[in-house]
């Protein structure tokens, strides 16, 4: 599968080739938990879900459009109406001058939502 890398490390946006699956995803990425982020009609973009907790904080990333601060490495990849994951609609030469690298800065993770469904 085609995928597009965003390493916050190295600071390079590359166009990889993946397995299918959640295992080569994580490995990829560098992390155990990840979370899927919409971008658009076609692709979506994986996250470290924890990467906000780390101590210390891994080098961060923003993409064009979204108002939200991503920790740790990024990976792009397209998805079916069915909401299957496959290869990358886009390259990493789209993709590359969306992307903002912001290095080291901290930021504090949100607290999360409760909802009770008691009365």
């Amino acid at each position: 599968m085609k995928a597009i890398l965003i390493d916050v490390t190295a600071q390079t946006v590359t166009d990889v080739d993946l397995e299918a699956g959640l295992s080569a995803m994580y490995k990829a990425i560098g992390c155990q938990s990840i979370n899927r982020v919409v971008l658009d009609s076609v692709a979506d973009l994986w996250v470290d879900d924890e990467g906000l907790l780390h101590r210390p904080q891994p080098p961060k990333f923003r993409i064009g459009g979204y108002d939200y601060t991503f920790a740790g490495n990024g990976l792009i990849c397209g998805y079916t109406a069915e909401g299957h994951t496959v290869s990358a609609v886009y390259t990493a030469h789209q993709v590359s001058p969306l992307i903002e690298f912001l290095g080291d800065v901290h930021v504090e993770p949100k607290p999360p939502i409760i909802i009770s469904w008691s009365k």
